[in-house]
This record gives structure tokens, sequence and C-alpha cells, in this order.
């Protein structure tokens, strides 16, 4: 398969797997494929066991953890240019750590584990270049999670609806929430007493209404609290 498979990514991202492929062995190059994986669909199953790695070519993905109370808890949104699978080969592990929800439809690239482990034995820039990338990624990752613990509650409620939001293409002028607030509530991590006082909070504010129960998210309201989260959450 061609490097033109990477035509769709953002330049940034393009011109980096291209750099990282250049030198890829020819085990990869023939036994790597293309999936479409329509929305809603778990394609990473928690659990199961690593045989492929998956990088994200376009579309949004959602990382989704899963406690001993096997209740799930969706805690980050992915992207184009995104792997999955990798940090496990990396570490040893026999099994994804995380499962992985097509958000909207994608177009995922997959690459066999032992094909992909045995082209980073021997191209040590590539190497070099995922090692690099996925360091970044956890401190990252770690920094985020340590800022979310930390946030008032109506901030981290904002967070997760702009996360929702987003997840809609195209955009609607407005999102109604179909969960119940025990859903909303476990997602997050909250109480359902501090989700309800937060809810009211955002009404208050004029950044959401609640119709029947039901959260509703305008455009308008989507945009503001984006703005608030950048400025005063992320800033």
């Amino acid at each position: 398969m061609h490097l033109e498979i990477f035509k769709e990514l953002p330049e940034d991202k393009r011109a980096y797997m291209e750099l990282l492929f250049r030198n890829c062995t020819e085990e990869v190059r023939y036994y790597m494929s293309l999936l479409e994986i329509p929305a809603n669909q778990t394609f990473i199953k928690a659990g199961t066991e690593c045989t492929h790695i998956f990088m994200i070519l376009s579309g949004k993905v959602t990382g989704v953890e899963w406690p001993a109370h096997d209740r799930s808890y969706p805690f980050k949104d992915f992207g184009p240019g995104d792997f999955f699978g990798e940090i496990e080969c990396f570490a040893g592990l026999p099994c994804y750590r995380i499962s992985i929800l097509s958000a909207t439809r994608c177009r995922v690239l997959t690459i066999p584990a032992v094909c992909y482990m045995e082209w980073m034995h021997m191209d040590v820039d590539a190497l070099f270049m995922r090692t690099q990338e996925n360091m970044h990624r956890l401190i990252t990752q770690t920094a985020e999670a340590r800022k979310y613990l930390f946030m008032e509650g109506k901030d981290r409620l904002m967070v997760h609806l702009i996360r929702l939001f987003e997840q809609r293409q195209p955009q609607p002028e407005s999102l109604e929430l179909k969960k119940t607030r025990q859903q909303l509530a476990e997602e997050i991590g909250f109480s359902v007493k501090t989700l309800n006082r937060s809810i009211q909070h955002l009404e208050e504010m004029g950044l959401i209404q609640v119709r029947k129960g039901k959260v509703v998210i305008p455009r308008e309201g989507f945009y503001q609290m984006k703005a608030h989260v950048e400025h005063h959450v992320n800033g």
C-alpha cells in the first residue's frame, strides 16, 4: 500500500507519517490495511488480545475506560494521526488497556502488531520518532488528568458537554442529550447531586437549557463554554 493513504491527514501530520514510514519493512507495506468504521462502534475492546496497531486517518474516536465496577468512563477524544495498541506493544502488555469507540465515521489504518514491532526493532529512526511521540502523549495526558481532577464542578461539566457537542458532525443548532442524569454523572465522575448543582449553575449562566429534565446545548452556549474553558481553565 502506497503512502498516498496519508493524503487525507492534516499537512503537519501527513509530513510526519511520510517521514515515519519512509523505511518501513515490506511486511508492514504488504499487511497494513484500511478499515471504514461507522460511528458508534467499539473497534478496540479493553482486555482483548493486542494483535494490531491502529492509526486514525480521519474522523474522531473516544477512549473508554472499563473499571472494576464495569461501568464505562469516556475520558478523551482522539483524531487523525493518533495510534492505538502501540504503547501496549512497547510495554510488553498482551492486551489492549482501553476500549476505543468511533465517535464519528472513521478511516483507520491497521498493521499486525508482530510486523509493526519487527519494523521498530530494525528502524532506529522510526523507533525514536514513536518513542518521542508516546512520551509526549503520556506526559500531556497525565497533566490533563491532574488538571481535570482539580477543576470546579461546573468546569468539568463544561469540558464534557463541549466534547459531546463536538462529536456531532455537522454541528447542530442545538443538541439535546438523551442520557439520564445518572449516566452523565458516571461519565464525568460526579455524584448526581454534584451534577444537578453544576447543571443549575450553567443554566443560570445562560450556557445551557433544561427541557423536561434533559440538558440542551445551544450552539451559542457551546461557543461560550469553549471560550470559557480555553481562557479560564486551559489558559
